[in-house]
């Protein structure tokens, strides 16, 4: 009886010990699904829809180049512009949260070498440009908050759909901040002869030099164009005076919100 006591005690033991160990498992197990239940719900919208990246710029319909056509091919070149209207909507390049910017897209079209040659001549250099961050201030200035490197663009020049192009360096931006687009020689990311009701974009240029000549006055467009009206320099404030209508820079941008407060 005492030995079959003993072995009963003892089992009685390896059982116990075995349920510890199962329940041990199951609560590391419960408390790694909670966790991931947390850190999922953490991640979420005020909706319970987890949050997403937003694409500024984005309208119902992208319009195309006029280029490489002769008679329709434009370009915009040595300024900041920023689209205030696109396809009718109003302010597309406004934050709508606080973020990061993480990558910006230009629509560039096929041009013919003589084109090329040619603009290269009239503004100083191969395509190029750079994404910016811009705040609003009084009387139509904008403070230039923060920019990307220079993009050489030629290489892109006539690529299927868009291209994109990764920053390295997110640029913070802020609720209410414009992204804006800097040609800091030319971009041919450009159309021309759309709607005037629902296509507008504005210029950091001083309200005198508003009026661009006509390319058939070589001497006086060449003139025009040795002072460029770029923002180059970032925390300077400049005046946008200029509003054109009836085009469009083709330029789009990614914005990935901040995390709600107290999200983990």
């Amino acid at each position: 009886m005492i030995s079959s006591r003993v072995r009963n005690l003892q089992g009685d033991r390896v059982f116990e010990r075995m349920m510890q160990s199962t329940l041990i498992r199951f609560a590391l197990l419960l408390c790694a699904v909670l966790a991931c239940a947390a850190t999922a719900y953490a991640g979420a919208g005020p909706d319970g829809s987890t949050s997403k990246s937003i694409v500024l710029g984005k309208t119902p319909h992208y319009p195309a180049s006029g280029c490489p056509a002769p008679d329709a091919c434009e370009v915009v070149a040595r300024v900041t512009g920023i689209q205030m209207l696109a396809d009718g909507v109003d302010h597309p390049f406004r934050a709508p949260t606080d973020g990061l910017l993480v990558a910006w897209w230009l629509k560039l079209p096929t041009m013919r070498s003589t084109q090329v040659d040619t603009f290269n001549s009239l503004f100083g250099g191969e395509p190029a440009a750079r994404i910016v961050v811009l705040r609003r201030g009084i009387r139509g200035r904008f403070r230039l908050v923060r920019q990307s490197a220079t993009q050489p663009l030629k290489g892109d020049l006539g690529n299927s759909g868009r291209v994109r192009y990764r920053l390295a360096q997110p640029l913070r931006v802020k609720e209410g901040d414009y992204v804006g687009l800097t040609a800091v020689t030319w971009v041919p990311a450009f159309a021309v002869n759309l709607d005037a009701a629902g296509n507008e974009w504005l210029a950091s240029r001083p309200k005198r030099r508003c009026a661009t000549p006509s390319s058939s006055r070589p001497k006086r467009f060449k003139e025009y164009y040795r002072t460029t009206d770029a923002q180059l320099e970032t925390s300077t404030a400049e005046a946008y005076r200029c509003t054109y209508q009836t085009a469009r820079l083709l330029y789009w941008a990614r914005l990935v919100p901040d995390a709600p407060a107290g999200a983990s």
